[in-house]
């Protein structure tokens, strides 16, 4: 087991992806900010990652949070949605070094890491706080709602 050490966590930017809205999110155990490469790469992957909305027969907000994480067992993407009010749905993918192919992660039950989860974290508390604690719900300010960690 290796000592605990902070990665920067960096917001990307909000983009939409066909009638979503994502908030992007980078950290890397190696530089600053994830590789372009591996931000490129998940883009590509969005039709198939949003498609799992479906899944569940709830309402889903067409607002995600997809984090790019590259680590020690290669370059991870943890994409999540609140659906049906205030419940989370995630999935999590890696690719290995050498490939060039994100592959579903968390079919066995994972979940997330101790640097994924403070994105989470803020991601959950920003949820509560421009959304279910409101009349109607602030998209543009919980879009607008993101963590910057440095180290």
């Amino acid at each position: 087991m290796q000592a605990y050490k902070e990665r920067p966590v960096r917001f990307v930017e909000v983009f939409q992806h066909r009638e979503w809205q994502i908030k992007l999110y980078s950290i890397s155990i190696h530089n600053e900010r994830v590789a372009d490469k591996n931000i490129i790469l998940a883009k590509t992957k969005l039709d198939e990652w949003l498609e799992k909305c479906r899944e569940y027969n709830l309402k889903s907000y067409q607002i995600a949070t997809l984090i790019i994480h590259e680590g020690r067992e290669g370059c991870f993407a943890i994409i999540s949605w609140w659906i049906d009010e205030n419940m989370l749905q995630l999935f999590v993918y890696l690719k290995v070094e050498g490939s060039e192919e994100f592959v579903l992660f968390s079919d066995r039950g994972m979940v997330s890491c101790v640097w994924e989860m403070a994105v989470l974290w803020h991601e959950r508390n920003a949820w509560v706080k421009h959304v279910l604690k409101c009349n109607e719900p602030d998209w543009d300010a919980y879009l607008g709602d993101h963590i910057n960690i440095n180290t």
